[in-house]
């Protein structure tokens, strides 16, 4: 098994790792681009599907995302998979699986890689480096304007997050503007 990689802790550590996806007057830098992002398929057995509207939900064979971070991706949702089968009878099929992580929505995207800055700031997102994914976004919706005291919704299982966080992926369901779709293999950012 590939060597799992240890998460940066800020910006300046993220670019450390990652490299630097933006030129200096702030656009793509395509040659970063085209030698940091690959699109990686999940592991047998695991469907996943795009979110392109509330109502459609198409079939992707892979998700846009740096190369350094593929391992952890994979042991992330080689996890969650053997989670799932624990949690079903022992007869259970891959399709049973299937069934299951679909019913929780643990399969559904909003994508990873997007060369982009944080929405309503001036700091580059965590997907422009190609180490962030949304997941099932139409639930799991960023709050813009949170309100002290109150609880921040979102559907994803906890167990869910603690897997991701074993595998050194944060989530943004503590940001300040809470992101409950967000994980992202940084934590500071």
């Amino acid at each position: 098994m590939e060597e799992l990689m240890q998460a940066p802790n800020g910006l300046d550590e993220v670019r450390a790792d990652f490299g630097n996806p933006f030129l200096p007057d702030g656009t793509k830098d395509a040659e970063w681009e085209a030698a940091n992002i690959r699109r990686v398929a999940p592991p047998d057995g695991w469907e996943l599907y795009y979110q392109k509207s509330a109502t459609e939900l198409v079939r992707i064979s892979a998700i846009s995302m740096h190369v350094l971070v593929e391992a952890n991706f994979l042991a992330a949702m080689d996890e969650i998979w053997n989670y799932a089968k624990l949690q079903l009878d022992s007869a259970a099929t891959d399709d049973d699986v299937r069934a299951w992580l679909h019913g929780l929505r643990v399969d559904v995207t909003g994508g990873g890689y997007n060369f982009r800055k944080v929405r309503g700031a001036s700091a580059p997102s965590m997907h422009a480096f190609g180490i962030a994914i949304d997941w099932d976004p139409l639930h799991n919706p960023q709050i813009r304007k949170p309100v002290a005291g109150q609880p921040v919704p979102y559907t994803l299982p906890d167990w869910w997050y603690g897997i991701w966080a074993t595998h050194g992926w944060s989530d943004g369901r503590h940001f300040s503007r809470p992101d409950p779709m967000h994980v992202q293999f940084a934590t500071g950012c």
